[in-house]
C-alpha cells in the first residue's frame, strides 16, 4: 500500500459518526469477497451509546437475498465505542462476489457507528422493516453518507 492509499484509507475509515437509528430499519453496506470463505458472524463498531437495545445482523447476497443471520431475538448492544462480535446462527460459506452486511436495531437509544465520508467506495442503503423478521434488500448502487454501518465479517 502506498502512502497515498494509506492516507485515503485512514480518511475513509476514520470518518464515522454515531447514528440515531429508526427502530426496525435495516442499514446496510456492500462488501466484496475475493475468495470462497466460511463466515461465522459480524463485528460492528458501536456508536456513542451502547446497551439497552438489541442488534440483529444479516448477510445478503448480490441480489439482496438473505443468506445468513444472527439470532432474530437480537443481541444486546455492547459498550459504546467498542467493537462487538455477534455470531450467525450457523456458519455460511460465501463464494467470491458482492455481499451486503445489514443491521437492525429494536430501539432508538443505542447508537450505530456509520461511515460519514463525503464519498466512499462502497454502496450503502437503508430500508424500513420489522425487527426480527428477515427480509431481502434492494441492493444499492451508490453511497449514501451516514447510512452504512462500520462492520466486518469474521
Amino acid at each position: 500500500m502506498t502512502l497515498v492509499q494509506l492516507a485515503a484509507s485512514v480518511a475513509y475509515y476514520g470518518n464515522t459518526l454515531s447514528k440515531t437509528p429508526v427502530s426496525g430499519t435495516r442499514y446496510y453496506i456492500a462488501i466484496d469477497i475475493d475468495t470462497p470463505t466460511t463466515i461465522t458472524g459480524v463485528a460492528a463498531l458501536i456508536g456513542a451509546t451502547g446497551g439497552t437495545d438489541s442488534f440483529i445482523f444479516e448477510l445478503h447476497d448480490a441480489a439482496g437475498v438473505l443468506v445468513a443471520t444472527t439470532a432474530t431475538a437480537g443481541v444486546t448492544v455492547g459498550t459504546a465505542g467498542a467493537w462487538q462480535r455477534i455470531p450467525f446462527t450457523s456458519a455460511y460459506v460465501a463464494q467470491k462476489g458482492r455481499y451486503y452486511i445489514a443491521v437492525q436495531i429494536n430501539g432508538t437509544t443505542a447508537r450505530l457507528a456509520v461511515y460519514n465520508a463525503p464519498t466512499f467506495p462502497l454502496p450503502t442503503g437503508s430500508a424500513t422493516g420489522t425487527f426480527g423478521t428477515g427480509a431481502s434488500i434492494t441492493p444499492p448502487t451508490t453511497y449514501t453518507q451516514a447510512v452504512g454501518p462500520v462492520t466486518a465479517l469474521y
